[in-house]
């Protein structure tokens, strides 16, 4: 009963935002979201992430026998490809419009779409997946040395009386 009641309150939340956007206001961003190329920048950062997070197994994966290497590769790209059909931009795009909607007032989506269609709007849109990327594998690589100061800390605290 709970879940039924925080699943209604939840869709009775976006519908309201939703009805808040006026037409030209969700058409000025839903063309900002195209312009800031933001399915493109949602769905590699989702997956980014995803992949960040499971680094810490990487060495692990390595020390496994080649054919579970194979079997835990397929079974990756399976998750990937169910993060993409449950997180993915088909299932989220009402409320990132809505997101979008409530940070940017109608003005400020055109202004901001007519930079971001400028040419050097398009250079930093076309380095800022690949800068993304380079860091997120550099910090990676960084948890990687805090692990085991993270775990010693996690230890102690959770051995305290």
């Amino acid at each position: 009963m709970k879940n039924i009641l925080t699943l209604a309150t939840f869709a009775l939340c976006l519908t309201t935002a939703r009805a808040d956007l006026t037409a030209s206001h969700q058409a000025a961003i839903e063309k900002l979201v195209v312009a800031l190329q933001v399915q493109k920048q949602f769905e590699s950062n989702l997956i980014l992430g995803f992949e960040a997070g499971m680094g810490g197994t990487s060495d692990q994966i390595k020390a496994m026998p080649p054919a579970m290497q194979q079997k835990f590769a397929t079974g990756m790209e399976k998750v990937k490809t169910a993060i993409l059909e449950q997180m993915g931009w088909a299932k989220l795009k009402p409320e990132i419009v809505v997101i979008y909607g409530k940070n940017f007032t109608e003005q400020e989506a055109k202004d901001v779409t007519a930079l971001m269609e400028s040419p050097a709007g398009q250079l930093l849109l076309g380095k800022q997946l690949k800068v993304t990327a380079d860091l997120m594998k550099e910090t990676q690589e960084k948890m990687k040395v805090l692990q085991p100061q993270i775990m010693q800390i996690m230890q102690a605290e959770m051995t305290k009386q």
